[in-house]
């Protein structure tokens, strides 16, 4: 077990709430460049939009309560689906 993952190529979800955590603290951070904050949230979007399947429940739930709109609309879409489904 290496970095509290029981499969090496898959992070627990505790680490990818909290590489997400970091994401967030970088996109509401206003010392940092706009540009590296945009691609965040870009990068999040696509994430959600095309493999929302890398993403749990509790952490679109949480996508979807950021300040910035962008994610929140993909992670309410998200989360429409997984009612759905």
């Amino acid at each position: 077990m290496f970095g509290g993952s029981v499969i090496a190529d898959q992070p627990c979800p505790v680490e990818i709430m909290s590489t997400l955590e970091a994401l967030h603290a970088i996109v509401n951070d206003e010392n940092a460049p706009q540009i590296i904050r945009d691609h965040i949230v870009d990068s999040l979007q696509f994430a959600l939009r095309n493999h929302p399947g890398y993403f749990t429940r509790k952490e679109v739930q949480w996508l979807a309560q950021w300040e910035d709109t962008r994610i929140p609309i993909a992670a309410a879409k998200v989360l429409n689906e997984m009612k759905t489904v």
